[in-house]
């Protein structure tokens, strides 16, 4: 592998102009930020030119600050950088404005509304030098750029560090394979989109030490963050813990430089979510690989969420009265808000998120074909982004539960079918204290799960009455 410092040198960021974009796309390891440092750093000091480097997550630059120090060039959060934009401060002239993880303004759209002021910023900036760096350039293809991105690299995908994907819907078997990793010594980063969910399962885990961590802005579990752990990730890249959970809060940007063995990714994670969180192991010296297990959601779950992104993307064909008299007056689009008027407090204008809607776009483009085939549609995903790596599928006895309920929601079941769905409940270990298996061990079972109901009927079929049974979603 030839790394960018290698591929690059100061004469090619002598060659760039202002106001133009420059992307280089380029999968994790391959050296983005040592290029910046090795050769556009050195030619700004020559130069006596500035240098904003702006990245997603404070721990980013403090790791960079660890490593590196120069007058020529200043760090940032973006979102630091926003709140200068919003309170109207003069912002001075850089000649370079390096924006690290580029994908930023749109996957944080959907948490920070204020990443369009820093896209917006940039975007208009014609006295600089903007380069882009990111190994997960797609979200951007769904914003507008004043000038069109010029690509220096391409993402090289067969430089991963991929060793075997396991692909599982059950959060149990995650656990169990997690619980058997941990009892051979191999370290575990675990990565989910939601808080609570990965802070509850950490506490499966108390038997091994677990560090939790999210968001520093997340109030709810702020007296639940491990902030030692974070220092020390910080600071010298490992946790110094056989097994940790964690948000999206570190899955961008952040390094773990340790013998990391096995990636865990909760929920229903889109394909920069799982390139992301894989990316924070860094390969090392050894040229370490990781185990990489995804939760796969059900077509059901991913059917919802398409719908309701779909009935959002109507708002631009039919406006906001149209919409509104459609789905609600008290509603608005995910990427609508109303900003009030300068001159009347008491007026306020419909204003689009440019951000929150490329996001928007970007989901569907991700999540529109998996509704069929979820499973399908993640194999392929992983052998896109990891090819030659061996893919397995993790099925619980249980998921032949939930897969029959998706697929038969609604239908009337008759006496033979009846006795297979009993069979099926039975061989799941679904049944009472004698081993039988009957409608109400059913119920009693679905009731738990709180998602389906099972409802017995009677029902003229061929002219004779006979007991249907019918799951209908709860």
């Amino acid at each position: 592998m030839t790394y960018l410092s290698e591929r690059f040198n100061q004469q090619d960021f002598k060659n760039m102009e202002p106001g133009y974009n420059y992307g280089f796309w380029s999968e994790p390891d391959s050296g983005k930020t040592t290029m910046i440092v090795k050769h556009l750093v050195p030619l700004a000091e020559k130069e006596n030119k500035k240098i904003l480097f702006l990245y997603p997550r404070s721990a980013i630059g403090e790791q960079i600050k660890q490593r590196f120090v120069s007058d020529a060039i200043e760090y940032q959060t973006y979102q630091s950088f926003e709140t200068l934009i919003n309170e109207e401060v003069i912002i001075p002239h850089y000649d370079y404005i390096v924006c690290d993880e580029a994908h930023y303004f749109v996957e944080d759209a959907s948490f920070n509304v204020d990443t369009e002021l820093s896209f917006d910023f940039i975007n208009n900036e014609k006295n600089s030098i903007k380069i882009l760096l990111t190994g997960t350039s797609e979200p951007l293809q769904y914003v507008e750029f004043k000038k069109p991105v010029i690509a220096m690299t391409s993402v090289d995908y067969s430089n991963h560090n991929v060793e075997v994907v396991f692909l599982t819907r059950s959060t149990k078997m995650i656990e169990n394979e997690i619980r058997k990793e941990l009892e051979k010594g191999k370290q575990t980063l675990v990565f989910s989109s939601s808080a609570t969910a990965a802070y509850e399962m950490s506490r499966n885990f108390l038997d091994h030490n677990p560090f939790f961590i999210s968001s520093k802005g997340n109030q709810s579990f702020k007296s639940k963050n491990d902030e030692d752990v974070r220092e020390l990730v910080i600071k010298e890249e490992k946790t110094e813990r056989s097994v940790g959970f964690m948000t999206a809060a570190m899955n961008t940007g952040i390094n773990f430089n340790e013998d990391v063995k096995n990636v865990v990714i909760l929920g229903s994670p889109s394909s920069v979510d799982i390139r992301q969180s894989v990316a924070r192991v860094r390969k090392g010296e050894s040229n370490r690989k990781v185990r990489l297990y995804i939760q796969v959601p059900f077509g059901q779950a991913i059917r919802t969420k398409v719908e309701s992104m779909k009935k959002d993307l109507d708002f631009l064909e039919l406006g906001i009265h149209e919409w509104q008299k459609q789905y609600g007056k008290k509603k608005v689009p995910s990427f609508v808000w109303h900003q009030t008027d300068k001159n009347n407090p008491d007026l306020a204008h419909i204003k689009v998120n440019n951000m929150k809607l490329a996001k928007l776009k970007a989901d569907i483009s991700d999540f529109a074909t998996m509704s069929c085939d979820t499973v399908g549609t993640y194999k392929r995903m992983v052998e896109k982004y990891y090819p030659s790596t061996a893919i397995h599928w993790l099925k619980s006895s249980s998921e032949n539960i939930d897969e029959f309920l998706e697929e038969n929601e609604g239908k009337f079941l008759v006496k033979q079918e009846q006795e297979a769905i009993k069979e099926m409940f039975k061989k799941a270990g679904i049944t009472s204290k004698s081993g039988t298996t009957g409608p109400k061990i059913i119920r009693d079972y679905l009731y738990q799960k709180n998602n389906y109901a099972l409802e017995l009927t009677l029902k003229s079929i061929a002219g004779k009455k006979q007991q249907v049974w019918q799951f209908n979603k709860i």
